[in-house]
């Protein structure tokens, strides 16, 4: 955390609201991109299960999708 880009900007700057929250996601994911330690951030998101906001320069659904893509098969699942 001490060598994220993010340190010491304000949290609510990472976690979009209301009718502008399309340019609150692109300016979170601008300071993510000049981050050092962009993979790691999205890395523990995924691991913990962060449901909200703009980790490691992902949206919400970017980290849902690479959390599904991330867990290993099910055996004996049947088939839909």
């Amino acid at each position: 955390m001490d060598e994220a880009a993010c340190r010491g900007v304000d949290t609510r700057a990472f976690y979009a609201n209301g009718k502008h929250s399309r340019e609150q996601v692109n300016a979170a994911k601008k300071i993510c991109n000049a981050c050092p330690v962009r993979a790691q951030c999205a890395a523990y998101a995924i691991t913990t299960g962060e449901k909200w906001g703009v980790w490691g320069g992902m949206t919400q659904k970017q980290l849902r999708q690479k959390r599904r893509r991330s867990r290993p098969a099910t055996r004996g699942k049947a088939a839909a």
